[in-house]
């Protein structure tokens, strides 16, 4: 039996990335570790397949955690998991497998555990053949193609404010205008992946750049208000609490 270790200092993520790899990977053994210091220990004392791993530990940085435990075994698959993708150059200097955002949703965490060796029963795109030059092209692009009734409309991705979810449609608010898409919070996620977009929680992702107030919320969370959508309120995720003020250095 495949061992998969879920490595996170805050409960609630780590719970949350197992329920979703027991969801995906049923016949696979999965423990936890709480820091850093407690991961190592499992990884001198078992064999683990797979490991995800936390980049933000509260002991210790995740990407030393997998530089020592690839030290120990190097056939180990590491998965880097965050809130945000200011280390994924990093990580993948290290040859993970994969990098995961939270929050988490489980076709992506399927797709990490595909690219880890594992068998799933989720779909994924990995296997479509996609052109490398198109995939290129779309990278680079700075518009993204919205129906307005009619008819498309490219509006500028800098220009976006916020994208949130409402009932199973993605409704995309720009500087001046607002949309309504049938794609997931995920596939923006995805596709904004090198822009300043920061998914605050299930609901809701933000253009970090349109951001112009941060307030101390209930349970020691935070609600942000955006430019242009004075009553939009927008609360900051328990579980990525953490990463949000290291990115904002607040």
């Amino acid at each position: 039996m495949n061992t998969i270790l879920v490595v996170d200092d805050e409960t609630p993520a780590r719970k949350e990335l197992r329920y979703l790899i027991e969801n995906t990977a049923a016949m696979s053994e999965i423990i936890e570790a709480r820091s850093g210091h407690e991961a190592m220990k499992l990884f001198h004392t078992r064999p683990v397949g797979v490991a995800f791993i936390d980049i933000n530990l509260g002991d210790m940085n995740g990407i030393i955690l997998a530089k020592e435990a690839l030290k120990m075994d190097e056939k180990l698959k590491i998965v880097f998991s965050t809130a945000y993708d200011t280390y994924a150059v990093k990580a993948f200097e290290l040859d993970a497998v994969d990098y995961i955002m939270k929050p988490y949703e489980q076709q992506r965490v399927a797709m990490a555990l595909l690219r880890a060796g594992f068998d799933t029963n989720q779909d994924t795109d990995d296997s479509k053949e996609v052109s490398t030059d198109l995939n290129w092209m779309a990278e680079k692009l700075k518009k993204l193609s919205l129906w307005k009734g009619d008819r498309v409309i490219l509006i500028d991705i800098d220009d976006i404010v916020f994208l949130a979810m409402e009932d199973r449609n993605c409704r995309i608010c720009t500087l001046n205008d607002e949309f309504i898409s049938h794609q997931t919070l995920g596939y923006f996620q995805q596709k904004f992946r090198k822009n300043n977009f920061y998914r605050a929680n299930r609901s809701y992702l933000v253009n970090l750049d349109h951001i112009v107030e941060i307030q101390p919320w209930f349970n020691n969370s935070y609600s942000i208000k955006v430019k242009n959508y004075p009553q939009e309120q927008i609360i900051i995720s328990r579980n990525t609490i953490k990463d949000f003020r290291m990115l904002l250095d607040f």
